[in-house]
């Protein structure tokens, strides 16, 4: 680990607050811990957030209201705000960057239920549980705040210990850090780490806290003189586990993993905003399990690939995805990068996932375009707020698309796979961008190479259940068998 520059290093004070009886439990008091941010940085003039009373510290963050492609995009910011917290907690925010009053607000996702309070334009609602809270003003998505209310924190690694490399509160420059065998990474809460860690054939490591990994040093990876440096690096590597920290502004990909087994990632949180932004991308993975996590892309948000071997066994449970640019949930386009013999991707499960927006390409693709056999895949309870498909996709609007056709990312050309066994469980559209229920399609290439037994049960779309193909006007070429609607 090379430190070529820290700006603050002295521990910053947290604000634990163990407040009185709320209500929730008479034997449950709520508490509270807020973190001061970097001396080096000021907090937002964007929004003003505080957690009963207490002012929060708002980072602006890297966003992309650009719905095409653009090599050259310029991201603009949007503000984010976190704490820990059990009990009861009242969030109070005021938006000075909108640059006129706040009349409106929405608090999303849906699901949790919460009528906000607009008066004298601050906005109010408590909130009981931790997850990701993101608050929309004035029905525009220009300046939605995140805000992230974390679980109190359990199992903070020993300071002391010498397999720990700890990160304490203040804004940090560091090259890069390589963990190795047995080793652990804390990124204290109140922490901005400017770097990227790698975990490259090694194996029982963990990275973990409340900080911020932030890319923003970093120019774009395709501006002249730069190159790809990705937040959270896996590679050749096993028994990995992540959790709770925020990667913000990265200048490629944010948390990827190659070629690696057994991956826990748990409460990450992913804000990007600039070219190649994906999410959570693993290529040729076996045994990942990804939980209660959030990510809000410019390019795909959910991603899985083969760039060596094959992919089995991957989880994608308890997440909000928002995605302004491509795909919200992809398998594709590289499905055999490394010309291997009988690629494969199964065992693959999209569970209890919400997407709040999604702006450009499908919400649910698969895109064999090379050679591989993709099968066993489930989609469960699969949430759509707002399925806007826009943008620079000519005639890719598609809810769902499954495809077996070379693209400009295919490698394997002269070849075809199949796709088989996919399973969609729970498929609800709460709103379109045009109030019609969007086009899906499905396309083998040939009489070999085709896709069968997709089944898609308990969709509704606009608040109407679909029972056939021509209610949720799927497109089957000849090369398509098995496509069901229950």
């Amino acid at each position: 680990m090379k430190k070529t520059r820290t700006l603050l290093a002295a521990v910053l004070v947290l604000l634990c607050i163990a407040a009185v009886s709320t209500g929730v439990a008479e034997s449950a008091p709520t508490l509270l811990t807020i973190y001061e941010g970097p001396k080096t940085m000021t907090s937002s003039e964007a929004a003003k957030v505080s957690v009963n009373g207490y002012e929060l510290f708002v980072y602006d963050v890297m966003v992309n209201h650009e719905h095409i492609w653009n090599a050259n995009t310029q991201p603009s910011s949007t503000p984010m705000a976190y704490f820990d917290f059990s009990g009861k907690a009242l969030i109070e925010i005021q938006m000075p960057g909108l640059g006129k009053a706040v009349e409106s607000a929405e608090v999303l996702p849906k699901s949790w239920g919460i009528s906000p309070t607009v008066a004298d334009g601050t906005v109010r609602f408590m909130i009981t549980e931790p997850g990701q809270y993101t608050v929309v003003f004035n029905g525009s998505v220009n300046k939605a705040l995140h805000l992230f209310a974390n679980p109190l924190e359990s199992e903070v690694p020993d300071q002391n210990d010498p397999n720990v490399l700890w990160i304490g509160p203040g804004e940090w420059v560091i090259d890069a850090i390589a963990l190795h065998d047995d080793q652990t990474l804390y990124i204290s809460g109140g922490a901005v780490l400017h770097s990227i860690i790698s975990v490259a054939n090694a194996k029982n490591v963990r990275i973990c806290g409340r900080g911020i990994i932030d890319g923003s040093d970093y120019p774009a990876w395709n501006q002249p003189g730069s190159y790809a440096r990705v937040p959270i690096d896996l590679n050749h590597s096993k028994n990995i586990t992540v959790e709770g920290v925020i990667v913000a502004n990265s200048n490629c990909w944010n948390v990827n993993s190659y070629s690696s087994k057994n991956v826990r990632i748990d409460n990450v949180k992913v804000i990007s905003g600039r070219q190649n932004g994906d999410g959570f991308t693993f290529q040729s993975c076996t045994d990942h399990v990804v939980t209660n996590c959030f990510a809000r892309t410019w390019d795909d948000s959910l991603v899985i690939k083969n760039y060596s071997g094959s992919t089995k066994g991957i989880t994608f449970r308890n997440i909000q995805v928002w995605t302004d640019l491509a795909q919200s949930m992809e398998i594709g386009y590289e499905t055999d990068k490394g010309w291997v013999l009988d690629p494969e991707i199964s065992e693959v499960l999209f569970e209890d996932i919400t997407v709040l927006y999604n702006f450009h390409k499908p919400v649910i693709s698969i895109h064999n375009s090379d050679d591989a056999f993709v099968h066993s895949i489930a989609y469960h309870n699969i949430v759509v707020e707002n399925a806007f498909m826009q943008g620079d996709n000519g005639n890719n609007k598609e809810l769902i698309e499954m495809t077996l056709q070379n693209s400009s990312w295919s490698t394997v050309r002269d070849e075809f796979g199949t796709i088989d066994d996919v399973l969609i469980d729970g498929l609800t559209v709460v709103n379109t961008v045009d109030g019609k229920v969007p086009r899906s399609r499905f396309s083998g290439q040939d009489e070999e190479h085709r896709i069968t037994n997709v089944t898609l049960r308990n969709v509704s779309i606009l608040g109407t259940p679909m029972t056939s193909l021509k209610d949720m006007k799927i497109s089957l070429n000849d090369y398509c068998d098995g496509i069901t609607v229950e």
